[in-house]
């Protein structure tokens, strides 16, 4: 994938120091496009919430929406087949969790976008939120830098998910911990086995 850059290896260091997780020997197969649930078959929440669950949900729909963005970009680039595939398997699974996240909040009457600014909850760990000129770069960056920058990008990304699923540690609702415990496993894996792609 030829040289990574001083400042790719740098980020790729520290989340390996932070330490992800064992990551699978293989990608998973990306889920069919039909795999995501119809509206009327969502599974549904409890009514029960506090300002923590729908913080969370509000955060993880509006990060899921900036890793949306980025597998986006995979799609049209050249890149390894199992980068395709983890790609489109993350695009796929996003794509659910952000449709059931967005129900709970419509059910409880409370608005789905977030007004707060990512990167102020930078302080839970992680990354800052991959924001436009992350994403503008990624664009812009030649092919034969693309899968590693894509890469790094993605994985810092993952990461914040990661460390955002704090916020759902003050929730009272059942359903939304629940998801936040399988967003962080879920991440966990997908961040190791991407400093896995990167370093080998």
């Amino acid at each position: 994938m030829g040289r990574i850059r001083p400042a790719l290896l740098a980020i790729v260091a520290a989340l390996l120091v932070a330490g992800c997780g064992t990551a699978p020997e293989t990608p998973p197969p990306a889920p069919p496009a039909d795999a995501a649930p119809a509206a009327d078959s969502l599974p549904a929440a409890d009514p029960a919430h506090n300002s923590a669950d729908v913080m969370f949900l509000q955060m993880m729909i509006a990060h899921g929406g900036q890793g949306l963005e980025l597998t986006a970009l995979a799609a049209d680039r050249t890149v390894s087949e199992e980068v395709r595939l983890l790609s489109a398997a993350i695009d796929t699974t996003q794509r659910e969790e952000i449709k059931i996240m967005e129900s709970w909040l419509t059910g409880w009457n409370e608005a789905t976008e977030t007004s707060q600014d990512m990167s102020a909850h930078a302080n839970h760990g992680g990354l800052p939120a991959t924001g436009p000129e992350q994403i503008k770069a990624l664009r812009d960056t030649a092919d034969a830098d693309f899968e590693v920058t894509f890469l790094t990008l993605l994985t810092g990304h993952q990461n914040s998910a990661v460390e955002l699923t704090n916020l759902a540690d003050d929730g009272v609702n059942p359903q939304t911990r629940d998801l936040a415990e399988r967003i962080k496993q879920s991440r966990a894996d997908q961040v190791a086995q991407m400093l896995r792609m990167v370093g080998g």
